[in-house]
């Protein structure tokens, strides 16, 4: 008879609490800082790249996808997935969508998407470079979850989509808030960082400005606020909506909302303002419509008496016109370790990871260089003594006993023989072995370039810079977000007596 096993509950329910909670952080809600990415939506990018879904091809129905991370890399819900996709193609949700969408992926008043049989998708051109050199070793990769395939541990991103496109998550115990910044500003700093590595806060935010939110607005921190933030990797971004007033016959005027705060619900927020109307808490303020179509417009008709600044002052403080982002910059270290980081922590986390595959790409080329000299090295010795060559082979009984003559006969090795043996016997004429020389003094001067680049951290540098620049001058735009602390608007509850 076998011996009962037993253990302390409390004992036995901590330990097992602590690895769901482990899992939940590191396997699903905290993105790593290296791409910005949780694995949901590192394993539906993979998968779409692996499907050949490049901003050149033509659109897929998202089931086709959804099924393909599924069944390959993701055993989780339809429902989750899909969302995690939605949110790649919403261009009010990411600064820099990672998906171009086809069909109805939601709106900015929080109307569903339409089910994934109806909407198709496929990548943007931006997110190339989050894919980028992933089939060259640049990166490891790992089991997935039935050891059939693998997949990356990380992609391989050329841009810190961390900072560029944001990204918020609840784990077990800790959560994250990463606000979206402007692409150029964001370059503009790493630039700067590899210029000159040591840094303040104070001289990166020279080039980062602050946080610059697809849905636009206007920030009123003032700069100590946000540097405070920056540097601790947690605080807040006051953001409210933009306005203007449009004049109308008869000396009329209305109020139009031109922006709204990020992640809030205009439609509710239409609703709140309704309220207040119906309510007669703001008697200047007669009725209100949304105008919106790719841009936000929401009409306000006030009385003729009314005061716009005392209209809107009322409306930032009792409605989201005027809301608060939270900064957390809790996220995944390489070595899988979670931990809040400063901006500058985010800036040489990122750093690092490019210089290291930019390395694992150069030698990666470097390996294939030397494999191809290898081969043209036997064929540059066969052509030397061709006739004896032919001669061999032409008495032989086998491939087998050829493959041997030849690598006897030439000192060459089984890897040059088989190729050898492969080569069509039409281009064993003089123009053919021409341009095999040609090739090998042309791989020769490529190998000589990567190996002087291995040698100098200093031109592994300058290899990342010209990277950055290259898709800062082709993405690069102007900040959508607006600062406007000195313009703020105050509430005051006497003005409504």
């Amino acid at each position: 008879m076998r011996a009962e096993k037993t253990s302390d509950l409390q004992e036995e329910l901590e330990k097992r609490f602590l690895t769901y909670a482990l899992s939940t952080i590191v396997s699903r809600s905290l993105p790593d800082v290296r791409d910005g990415l949780k694995p949901i939506h590192r394993r539906i990018l993979f998968a779409m790249e692996s499907m050949g879904m490049s901003a050149a091809s033509k659109h897929v129905k998202s089931a086709k996808i959804i099924g393909e991370v599924l069944g390959k890399y993701h055993p989780h819900g339809d429902s989750s997935t899909y969302e995690s996709m939605v949110r790649m193609a919403q261009d009010f949700s990411m600064r820099y969508p990672l998906v171009d969408g086809k069909g109805n992926f939601g709106s900015m008043d929080g109307d569903s998407p339409a089910a994934y049989r109806y909407t198709e998708g496929r990548l943007t051109p931006i997110t190339a470079f989050l894919l980028s050199d992933i089939k060259k070793d640049t990166v490891s990769f790992r089991p997935n979850y039935d050891n059939t395939l693998k997949e990356p541990v990380v992609l391989p991103s050329r841009m810190p989509n961390l900072l560029i496109n944001g990204s918020s998550g609840i784990a077990v115990g800790m959560a994250c808030s990463f606000p979206s910044h402007n692409l150029h500003e964001v370059f503009s700093a790493l630039i700067s960082l590899i210029d000159q590595p040591k840094q303040t806060i104070t001289s990166l935010m020279k080039h980062i400005k602050g946080p610059d939110f697809p849905t636009e607005g206007i920030i009123l921190n003032s700069k100590a606020e946000l540097r405070k933030a920056y540097e601790t990797g947690s605080g807040a971004v006051k953001i409210r909506g933009e306005w203007k007033i449009e004049d109308l016959p008869r000396g009329k005027k209305q109020i139009i909302i031109t922006s709204i705060p990020y992640a809030i619900n205009k439609a509710r927020m239409i609703e709140r303002i309704a309220e207040i109307i119906i309510s007669k808490k703001l008697t200047s303020l007669t009725d209100v419509r949304d105008e919106s179509d790719e841009k936000v417009r929401v009409v306000l008709e006030i009385k003729n008496t009314a005061d716009p600044d005392k209209v809107m002052s009322y409306l930032f403080k009792h409605t989201d016109l005027d809301s608060n982002f939270q900064i957390n910059f809790t996220c995944l270290k390489p070595n899988g370790e979670p931990a809040r980081l400063s901006l500058i922590e985010i800036c040489q986390e990122f750093l690092e990871f490019r210089k290291q595959v930019v390395t694992r790409r150069l030698q990666y080329e470097l390996t294939l260089l030397e494999k191809r000299l290898h081969i043209l090295v036997g064929f540059a010795a066969i052509f030397a003594d061709l006739d004896k060559a032919l001669k061999l082979i032409r008495s032989s009984k086998s491939k087998k006993e050829a493959h041997e003559k030849i690598r006897k006969y030439f000192a060459l090795d089984d890897e040059q023989t088989i190729a050898i043996l492969e080569f069509p016997l039409y281009r064993l004429v003089s123009i053919e072995m021409d341009k095999i020389i040609t090739e090998q003094q042309e791989k020769l001067k490529e190998k000589k370039g990567i190996v002087s680049i291995l040698k100098s951290p200093k031109k592994i540098w300058k290899e990342v810079r010209n990277e950055f620049e290259e898709i800062d001058k082709k993405y690069r735009d102007k900040r959508k977000t607006k600062f406007g602390a000195s313009e703020c608007i105050e509430f005051n509850a006497e003005d409504f007596i």
